[in-house]
Parts: C-alpha cells; structure tokens; sequence
C-alpha cells in the first residue's frame, strides 16, 4: 500500500509529466513555488526562471492597471476557486491566450496555505485536435479569433495572408496594429456590436491587399464559455472579390439596359406621333375626297378609296400595338396580385365580344402572384382575344387553370380552336409573325408582347398545339421571388 509521501510523489511526477496544462502553485503573498514542464512550454520559463517570480509579473501591463492579479486571487479564497480566460505574458514578453483556474489551497485546520495554477493556451488548432487543425489550415477562408480587446487569439494561414502578414506577427495583436486606421476602427466598431448582440451576423467587409482591395464576406458570432461569458469573437470570411466585381458589372449592365429602354421608349414616342400626323391626314381627307365625289364615283373608285382609309387606319394600329411592345420592355410595378380579380375584371371588358361570339369561359382556382398587375392583364387578355378570334366552326369555349409548384405558379389558357401546326409553335412568338390571313384581325404583336412581358417576370411562356385540335398556351410565375423580381425590374 502507498503511504502519503509516495502517494506525494507520484503525483509530483504525474503533474511533472504533464506538458499540455501549465501547473504550479503559488504561496500566500503571490509568489510562484513550484514549476512543470507546461510552464515551459506555454510561458517560455525554465524551472530556475519561473520559481520565485510574483505571480503578477506573468500579468499583462493592463490587468496589472486593473489588479487582475488580485481579483483573482480575491476570488478563489471567498469561492474556492477562479476560472478566467485573459492573456498571459511569456518570457520574451509576448503573449499566450490562456484559459485557467485558479484554486484555494486549505490545510488540515481549514487554513489558507496557498493556490494552485492549472492553465492551457486556448489555441483551436490545439484544443480541437489534428482533423480541425487541417481543417481550419487547408481552407481558402480567412478565420480567425480575438479576445473582447480586439487581439487577435487566433488566425489561420488564409488569415493572416489576407493581412500581408505571419501568423506569428498576428496573433496577440489587435486590428489597430495590423491595418489601417480606417479599416481597422470600422472593423473594431463591427466587432464591439457583434459581440454585444446574441446572434451571429453576416457583413460584407473591405481589405487592402497587395493584389488590391478584397471584398470579403464575413459571418461573425460572439465567442463564449460554457457559463455564458463573453470570451471574444469568432469570425469566418470569404473572399468575393470576383463576385462583387461581377455584380458591378451586372448593375452598370442593368443601369445601361435601362438607359437604352427610355430611349427606346422615348424614341418610339416621339416617331409615334410623327407617323400619326400624317396618317390621320391621309384618312381625313381620303374620307373628305369620299364625301366630295360620292356622287361621281363608280364602284371601282369607292373600293380604291375605302382601301385608303382602310390602311391608314390599320397603320395607325400597327403604330399603337408597337407602342405598347415598346412600353413592355419599361419598369415593372410588381405587387400581390390577385389572378382571378384579374380575370374577372377582364371578362366583363370582354362582355360584348364574348356575347357576339357565344364564348364560353371557365376560370378555375387561380393564386395570388407577385407580378405587375396591368402587364399581367394585357398577357391574359391577348390570349383570350387570340382564343376567340382564331376559332373554329363551334362556339370557342376555353379554359383558365394554374398548376402550383415547388418553385412557380404555371398558367395555362386552352381552347378549341383552329390550333397551330407543330412547326409553328415557335414562330407565333416572333414580332410580326401571323400565320393567318387577314381575315383576322391583328398585326402579330399580341404574342411577341406576352413573351416579352412573362420573361420580364423571369418565367417562360410556349404553346401545345395540333392543327385543327385547339391550342393551350403555358407560361409560368416564380413563386416566393420579391427580391429576385426586384432585381429584374431594375433590369427592366
């Protein structure tokens, strides 16, 4: 059986062994009394270095000014023990990240005789073990660790290149002493409020560097202890130099398209009303010529006249249906809309064509959509005027339907009518495009100004069809797309 004293000395040689933890004790009055290899290795101390220093000279010169020491010491006797999580000085004077507890030691009367000191660097590369390590090491991504001062307690490679600097020159150092002025107090400003906060926070932040500035995107989390304490900040960063280029170019992009739409807009505004100046002339005095010679014309003549008046009115349009292709290229108003409201409102607009024609409509359970409520109208009522007037021998009947999915709203208006041959069924999309003769009316923009309008809400339009069996016209809505369909109309 093992008396005391070498019980005593087996655990001298045991704490004698340890080199992962950093222990000693330290006597009544703050003197250090013993050493372990630890301490070496962590402080930088040999045994003959280390024995007989105060304890406080292992204190940074801060917690020094703040009796650091003291409180530490003060605490361990009133609770038995002090766990604290600060910065320790080294023999050569820099600084270990250092994670310890501080205890009370009692003899056998319950008097104080002393402390005992067991600490270890607070390092994830060691703490997390070797996968992390390379984890943390082999990535791209800058991350890195500070204490609530701002040093840094840890950086990895990524990180401390981001810096121009080692990690060595890194680690213990605050952002002050490794960038610039600037970059450094708007960093520690985002620091301070990431670490006051509960919750992580994703910033896009901005680096010099010696390829330039780097743009980096950054989630940042407050660091804590298993009692809740703040500890520092962990911070993950990614460099989207490139990206942010990209999307650069993408607004300039944008801003440009919208550019060249108002002057599209405009110009087709302004030849516009130049062509329908002199068109309205020719029909007005065509019709005056009409009325002046109408007793002396044959029939031959009224047939040349009625041409006149005729295509001047089909040419003013023509002017209109571009205008309004024009104008569906200009900015979105995009809000929730309500597609059966819509229909409805549609379908009484249409009362007399339908009653004319003996259509019959049905209009199943549609969705609301985000989408721009008067382009959304022309789509439908273009393929609803489409289905009437491209009918067969029987009364036209056609139906409204939607289909939900995962990410879009798909719409669909089929009929039986005349239907499209197979070859076709891209070319009805192109402007000016008809198929038909002129026996009905229109100037083949009707489904040129769908497509442009669906594509401008980011979805697709097509049509099924077979010669003689009616056609079915699709186009689709994206669901849960706000931002994205913002996005599109500062392309519009």
């Amino acid at each position: 059986m093992l008396n005391e004293q070498n019980r005593a000395r087996m655990y001298e040689l045991l704490i004698e062994e340890l080199e992962d933890f950093a222990i000693f004790l330290i006597d009544p009055q703050g003197t250090i009394i013993s050493w372990n290899p630890g301490v070496k290795r962590f402080f930088g101390y040999d045994e003959k270095e280390f024995v007989g220093k105060p304890f406080i000279e292992i204190f940074t010169p801060e917690d020094r000014a703040a009796k650091a020491h003291q409180e530490e010491m003060d605490r361990a006797r009133q609770d038995g023990r002090s766990s604290d999580i600060r910065w320790h000085l080294c023999s050569d004077r820099s600084r270990v990240f250092v994670e310890g507890v501080l205890t009370c030691i009692k003899d056998e009367s319950g008097n104080h005789c002393g402390f005992s000191k067991i600490a270890r660097a607070v390092r994830p590369q060691h703490a997390a073990g070797s996968l992390i390590a390379t984890l943390l090491e082999g990535t791209d991504d800058a991350i890195y660790a500070t204490d609530k001062s701002g040093r840094f307690v840890f950086a990895n490679t990524a990180a401390a290149s981001l810096l121009g600097r080692s990690v060595d020159e890194v680690i213990s150092h605050t952002h002050e002493e490794v960038l610039p002025a600037a970059i450094a107090s708007d960093l520690r400003a985002t620091d301070q409020s990431v670490m006051s906060s509960n919750h992580a926070r994703l910033v896009e932040e901005k680096f010099p560097s010696e390829r330039g500035e780097r743009v980096l995107l950054a989630t940042k989390t407050p660091w804590r202890d298993s009692q809740d304490g703040l500890i520092g900040l962990l911070a993950i960063s990614k460099d989207i130099t490139n990206r942010a280029a990209l999307q650069n170019e993408r607004e300039q992009l944008f801003r440009e398209v919208r550019r060249a739409n108002r002057e599209l807009s405009d110009f087709s505004h302004v030849v516009a009303h130049d062509l329908r100046t002199p068109l309205r002339a020719v029909r007005t005095y065509a019709e005056l010529l009409s009325d002046h010679l109408e007793p002396h014309l044959d029939a031959t003549s009224r047939q040349f006249l009625t041409f006149v008046t005729e295509g001047a009115q089909s040419m003013e349009q023509l002017i209109e249906s571009l205008l309004h292709y024009a104008e569906s290229g200009g900015e979105l108003s995009l809000t929730r809309v309500n597609i059966s409201a819509v229909i409805a409102g549609l379908l009484h607009r249409l009362e007399p064509l339908v009653r004319e024609t003996g259509a019959t409509i049905v209009t199943e359970a549609l969705p609301e959509v985000y989408a721009d409520p008067v382009r959304l109208l022309q789509v439908f009522q273009n393929l609803i005027v489409n289905a009437i007037n491209y009918r067969s021998s029987e009364a036209p009947r056609i139906r409204i339907f939607s289909e939900t999915r995962p990410e879009e709203y798909l719409l669909g208006v089929s009929d039986n009518g005349v239907g499209i041959s197979r070859e076709y069924l891209e070319q009805i999309f192109v402007p000016l495009k008809r198929l038909h003769s002129k026996a009905v009316a229109g100037h083949g923009l009707g489904l040129a100004l769908c497509k442009k309008i669906v594509e401008s809400h980011r979805g697709r339009i097509w049509a099924e069809s077979t010669q003689g069996s009616g056609s079915t016209f699709f186009f689709t809505l994206p669901r849960g797309a706000r931002d994205s369909a913002a996005e599109r109309t500062r392309a519009s």
